[in-house]
């Protein structure tokens, strides 16, 4: 009876501490965007004045780019490497949810590949 009543109670002592477990949320999806990405990112250093530029906008709900590439909102983020975030959001124009290609942020620079071109703007 002792016994029995004794592995009981270390049944219990366990079970919460068994059946509990911490996953890290790095590979979903989260709302908004990261405070490292937000704010206009720019190559018109590169140009003369009155020229045109590739620029990025980023704030905290959407996502633009100068060439008429999407204009995305509800805006969200995956991270997917070490301050290198990719973005998805809904594009109004084409009606669905898309998402950009991998993006890698320092405190100035901004750097990405697409459409087999390498961008690199700073802010």
């Amino acid at each position: 009876m002792k016994k029995t009543l004794l592995a009981m109670a270390s049944t219990l002592v366990l079970l919460p501490v068994v059946g509990t477990s911490t996953t890290a949320q790095a590979a979903s999806w989260h709302k908004g965007s990261p405070k490292i990405a937000r704010g206009m990112w720019t190559d018109k250093a590169k140009y003369p004045k009155g020229a045109m530029y590739d620029y990025i906008h980023i704030s905290k709900t959407r996502f633009v780019m100068s060439d008429n590439d999407p204009l995305l909102t509800h805006l969200r983020y995956k991270k997917v490497g070490k301050r290198t975030y990719k973005f998805r959001g809904y594009e109004p124009e084409a009606r669905k949810y898309e998402s950009t290609p991998k993006i890698h942020f320092t405190k100035h620079n901004l750097k990405m590949h697409q459409y087999g071109h390498y961008l690199h703007l700073t802010k």
